[in-house]
């Protein structure tokens, strides 16, 4: 018993220590609201500007048009035929 509550309390430590490491890890990642919203819209500028036909070549993201042709209906028999 007196081993178990040892390991258990051991443990519960080296957890609490490695959420400090991530925690001071990711300490200077954090940003304002308005930050991300700003990262968000230029991002989604991006992937537009790599869908568009004239912008694709000069985009910083890439991006292939795709369209989903079927989804599952649980008929189990969802092999698409071209």
């Amino acid at each position: 018993m007196i081993a178990a509550q040892l390991l258990a309390y051991y443990f519960t430590e080296l957890k609490d220590d490695q959420l400090k490491k991530i925690d001071k890890y990711l300490y200077s990642m954090r940003f304002s609201d308005d930050t991300l919203k700003d990262i968000m819209n230029r991002f989604r500028r991006e992937m537009e500007n790599g869908l568009g036909r004239d912008t694709s070549p000069t985009a910083t993201v890439k991006m292939l048009p795709t369209f989903v042709r079927a989804i599952p209906d649980g008929s189990g028999n969802n092999v698409l035929t071209w």
